[in-house]
């Protein structure tokens, strides 16, 4: 099952907050604005900083600024950032075990077409679809 985590949805708040600042925003503004906890934001924004959507940029006038990547990456190159692994289905997670595994004919339509499908359209998707989808 696709379940998002919370660092995932976190990181979008977190963007979505970035999206019309020109300036570098100190972390201590976003945790005003997003109302998420300090310690779990810096390092949201640390992965983000590390895929490189994000610039950080220490001292007093520093915090957190955009890249352009925002506007290029996919949807799926986004999730792939915090999910370690995008299961469409218990039967692609290695820790499920199904209590109807021996009878089960549709496992392989299910574990392969319908995720190779739905993987396929967040690649064709762009991150910034979902940051501009309230406008």
């Amino acid at each position: 099952m696709l379940n998002l985590s919370s660092q995932s949805d976190y990181g979008i708040l977190f963007i979505t907050s970035l999206i019309n600042k020109v300036d570098y925003v100190p972390l201590s503004e976003l945790v005003h604005e997003t109302k998420l906890p300090r310690r779990f934001l810096a390092r949201i924004a640390a992965e983000l900083v590390k895929n490189g959507l994000v610039v950080s940029r220490e001292g007093k006038i520093g915090g957190y600024k955009l890249t352009r990547k925002v506007n290029h990456i996919s949807l799926y190159d986004y999730l792939k950032i915090f999910e370690k692994k995008l299961n469409l289905v218990k039967c692609n997670d290695p820790q499920y075990h199904c209590p109807w595994d021996k009878l089960c004919q549709h496992r392989n339509f299910l574990s392969q077409t319908v995720s190779d499908i739905v993987i396929d359209e967040l690649r064709k998707r762009k991150f910034n679809e979902l940051l501009y989808a309230h406008s």
